[in-house]
This record gives C-alpha cells, sequence and structure tokens, in this order.
C-alpha cells in the first residue's frame, strides 16, 4: 500500500513538472509570437520609412525639413523597438537556460518575459496608426514632387529671363537695388529647391512658389519688359 501511495505522488509530481514546462514553453511561444509580429511591423514601417527618404534631398522643392520632422519621431520609435527587442531576447535566452523544475528561478524570468510581451502588445497597438501614417505621407510627397515640377520649371525660367534681362540694363539707374532684389529672390527660391522652408496649412510649398514668381514678374516689370 505504501508502495501505491508512494508511487502516486511521484506520478502526481511527474504531472505537475510536466503541466509546469507545458505552461512555461506556451508562455514563451506565446510571447515570441508577440515579438515576431512586433519585428514584421518594424519591418514595414522602417520600408516606408526608406521610400520617403528616397523622394527626399534632389533640390526639387520638396520639403525636406517639415518632411523630416514627421519621419524623425518615427525612427526614434523604431529605436524603442530595436532595444525592447534586445532586451526581450536577453530575457528570454535567460529563462529558457533555467532549470524547469526551479521555480525561485524560473518565476522572475517568467514574469520578467510576460511583461515584456504585455509592452510589446501594447506598442503593437499604435504601431498600425503610425505605419499608416507613414504611408499617407509617402503618397503625398509623391504627389507633391510630380505636382510641383511645371511650377517649379516656370519659376526658374522666370528667375533666369529676370537675370538676364537685368544685365542687359548695368549701370542704368536703380541697377544696384534691383540686383540686390534679384538676389534675395534667388536665396528664396535657393531654399524652396533644398526644402529649407517649413510649409502651413494656409501657406504650401506650391503657394510660396507662386508667390516667388508673382514677386519676380513685379521685379521684371520695373526693367521695362514685362513677362516673358
Amino acid at each position: 500500500m505504501w508502495g501505491r501511495r508512494r508511487a502516486k505522488r511521484e506520478q502526481e509530481a511527474a504531472d505537475a513538472v510536466e503541466a509546469l514546462a507545458g505552461s512555461l514553453r506556451s508562455t514563451i511561444d506565446s510571447a515570441d509570437e508577440t515579438h515576431q509580429a512586433l519585428l514584421d511591423m518594424r519591418e514595414q514601417l522602417a520600408q516606408e520609412l526608406a521610400e520617403i527618404a528616397a523622394l527626399l534631398g534632389h533640390r526639387d522643392g520638396m520639403p525636406v525639413d517639415a518632411i523630416r520632422q514627421q519621419t524623425d519621431v518615427a525612427a526614434r520609435i523604431l529605436g524603442d523597438i530595436d532595444r525592447m527587442s534586445e532586451e526581450y531576447g536577453d530575457t528570454r535566452a535567460l529563462l529558457v537556460g533555467k532549470d524547469e523544475n526551479d521555480l525561485d528561478e524560473i518565476m522572475p524570468a517568467l514574469e520578467e518575459l510576460v511583461a515584456h510581451a504585455q509592452g510589446m502588445a501594447e506598442i503593437g497597438e499604435s504601431f498600425a496608426g503610425l505605419i499608416e501614417s507613414m504611408l499617407e505621407l509617402r503618397e503625398k510627397t509623391h504627389r507633391l514632387r510630380e505636382d510641383l515640377i511645371p511650377l517649379r520649371e516656370r519659376v526658374h525660367a522666370a528667375f533666369r529671363a529676370a537675370q538676364k534681362e537685368l544685365d542687359a540694363t548695368q549701370g542704368a539707374p536703380g541697377w544696384f537695388g534691383r540686383q540686390a532684389t534679384l538676389a534675395a529672390l534667388g536665396d528664396r527660391l535657393t531654399a524652396l529647391d533644398e526644402g529649407r522652408v517649413i510649409p502651413t496649412q494656409d501657406r504650401r510649398v506650391s503657394d510660396q512658389y507662386r508667390d516667388l514668381e508673382r514677386d519676380i514678374a513685379e521685379l521684371r516689370d520695373t526693367l521695362g519688359t514685362g513677362p516673358a
């Protein structure tokens, strides 16, 4: 009888150990799935940021500074994700290296792993919105780039014509003042082309190019030639 009781206790203990091991594996698997889902979303966001970056820096009127203000926020979040992923990996490696029968060793590490998974799940909930926001920014940037082409070409043509007409009047009264005005207009054009002008809701990039086109036309009127 004592032997049967002992065998029963040993079997119960073995069953408990097996149940704990199964629960441990299930918890790790679930945390791994959460971690991988976050990494997949991180890859999507990184791809969107790379495609946006490829549209910038071509001196074609893209508001580089304004766009980078938005993408820098997303880039910082990527850095946070990378740090969180590294911490998760460290905690997981520590957990799987422990004796499954030693609850005093397993439970603190398991609790830490679960906390990491919960944190990643919370970030994942807002991550989808951030990816969508960057997708919209990329599409908007691409449309703006295409829309600005004819406007920029017109403004640059007007500026070149103004410079040529001004050169033809060199030495005339007021020439130096008009030359200074044209130089200032050139600085504005360069700033717009390089994307250093921050657009606002009321003054878009296209509006600022049109303002510049008008100011160039006004200068040309003072030269007595009128618009080309």
